[in-house]
């Protein structure tokens, strides 16, 4: 049997990755390449003949899953991949998906807070100053989380850290939920209150939810369209979940002041104009990328697969 990690190396940034993956070798045996975006053709050579393949950055196609007439399980390295394949087509054909559960909260929390910072700060854009030899404060003029209204969208996980630690750093937090957390509310002075609500008193707005078709554009133009002028936008969900056109719109016209965006349409996307925008703070999906989140995912993606293997 061959085992293939299509675009994940597990022996580079990944602490013990070698001997997370040594349990695959019983069953077969198992490649790696590198974690670089490649084409469909590349993902094809890669996979050929494969019955297991991990993944983790590219998305798969249709026709590529066609292509691969052994294939039979498909371990997405991750959490939400139902918006890297089409989980349908791949059931149709006789195909197993996984993903796996939590395993870095703590590592996009404290992300989430570290481009709140950049956004309201002004900090990625003042970098870009320097680098350019400008000394200049305009249009810089940030604001204090300690006197800030911080609204969380989607308290789970890392959600519920998000606010936490906001509320530790002394905003007046405000969420919004389908099942209210009593220990945030109690113990951290969490507020719950419609969305409606949320977008128009918050400061910062921070989404954290996981993506479904029920979730799909949930932020919509309406709920985008009640946030303050002075308000900014944090993103380290899914890219889905927001109407992005809305956004961009919205980040043009002077509507809000900025954003943060950690994830994308396509990744890498095919549109760049909103990662462009000068009061825009755009990353490359990188809110779970730290040394113990990596070494988390692969242990994790790999007891999901050997669960598969052993039962199958």
């Amino acid at each position: 049997m061959r085992i293939v990690f299509i675009d994940q190396d597990y022996r580079l940034n990944v602490f013990g990755g070698e001997e997370i993956a040594a349990p695959l070798r019983e069953f077969g045996e198992v490649e790696c390449h590198d974690d670089r975006p490649c084409s469909q053709e590349v993902l094809y050579e890669r996979g050929r003949g494969a019955e297991v393949i991990f993944f983790k950055i590219n998305q798969p196609g249709n026709d590529l899953i066609d292509r691969l007439d052994k294939l039979k399980f498909m371990q997405f390295i991750g959490i939400g991949y139902n918006n890297y394949l089409d989980v349908a087509h791949c059931a149709a054909r006789g195909i197993t998906v996984r993903g796996i559960g939590e395993y870095g909260s703590n590592s996009v929390a404290e992300y989430t807070l570290g481009l709140v910072l950049c956004a309201t700060r002004g900090i990625a854009l003042a970098d870009r100053r320097m680098k350019d030899r400008t000394w200049s404060l305009e249009g810089m003029l940030g604001m204090e989380l300690s006197s800030s209204v911080v609204g969380v969208i989607g308290t789970g996980a890392v959600g519920g850290l998000v606010a936490r630690k906001m509320s530790l750093l002394g905003a007046r937090v405000l969420a919004c939920d389908i099942c209210p957390s009593r220990e945030l509310a109690q113990g951290f002075g969490v507020r719950y209150v419609d969305a409606e609500t949320l977008m128009r008193e918050s400061d910062i707005v921070s989404v954290h939810l996981k993506y479904s078709g029920e979730t799909e554009k949930i932020i919509s133009r309406k709920l985008l369209g009640l946030m303050k002028r002075s308000s900014y936008f944090i993103n380290t969900s899914r890219a889905q979940i927001v109407d992005c056109a809305a956004l961009e719109e919205m980040l043009r016209s002077g509507r809000i002041a900025g954003a943060a965006i950690d994830v994308h349409y396509g990744e890498p996307p095919s549109d760049w104009s909103l990662a462009s925008m000068e009061n825009v703070v755009s990353t490359p999906h990188m809110g779970y990328y730290t040394k113990a989140a990596n070494t988390n995912m692969l242990r994790l993606s790999v007891e999901s697969a050997l669960e598969y293997l052993r039962n199958r």
